[in-house]
């Protein structure tokens, strides 16, 4: 079923455009369990700007989290990176006039996150789905970005997601569903983690 551009817009406008929202704090582990991270965020979205084949908007995140270290006794130890700070991605999405499907970009405009892991990161935005009060799509990461290690000071890795904005007793949710990858930069091929990233879930208060 084709999800019409006209409709999409409008739901942004009437849904997501101008809302705020929080991430609860979310503990996770990486490097099998050598590293734990921990990760809360405001969500902003701002700055629809619609062009000659479809549409723009800016997502602005204050991200508080950071890396430990984990010891034998899987206690908290020494801070490893600090990702905390504030940053600006965007998106931008085109319908396609050989299959009238939307696709588009994700990628970082600007941010005070000390070593930003996503700077010159570009995510293709696909499968865009508009269902209901639903609108969903699948984002897949080109090439590789860094990630902390327990060791090494950092390896390359990529992740994929899956995104979901729909509405909650007329508060907008936005679930972010990521599949973590190890990448071979020699061969440009990545295999499944096994580390696994929870599921992230950001509520309109």
């Amino acid at each position: 079923m084709k999800t019409d551009k006209g409709d999409v817009i409008n739901f942004l406008k009437n849904n997501v455009i101008g809302r705020s929202l929080k991430t609860d704090e979310i503990v996770y582990e990486i490097e099998e369990g050598k590293l734990e991270g921990v990760y809360s965020d405001e969500m902003f979205f701002s700055n629809l700007s619609l062009t000659e084949s479809g549409l723009q908007f800016d997502m602005t995140t204050i991200t508080r989290e950071k890396i430990y270290f984990i010891d034998a006794n899987k206690d908290r130890g020494a801070l490893k990176k600090d990702f905390t700070g504030v940053s600006v991605f965007r998106y931008e999405f085109a319908e396609r006039k050989s299959t009238s499907k939307i696709t588009g970009i994700m990628r970082l405009v600007s941010s005070t996150v000390h070593d930003h892991t996503m700077e010159g990161i570009i995510y293709g935005v696909h499968d865009v789905q508009l269902k209901g009060e639903q609108l969903c799509w699948k984002e897949q990461q080109m090439l590789y970005r860094d990630m902390p290690t327990e060791k090494e000071q950092y390896r390359a890795v990529a992740f994929d997601a899956k995104i979901q904005f729909y509405l909650e007793n007329d508060k907008l949710r936005f679930k972010y569903v990521p599949t973590y990858y190890n990448f071979d930069p020699e061969k440009l091929t990545k295999t499944l983690s096994k580390d696994k990233y929870p599921l992230f879930l950001t509520k309109e208060q």
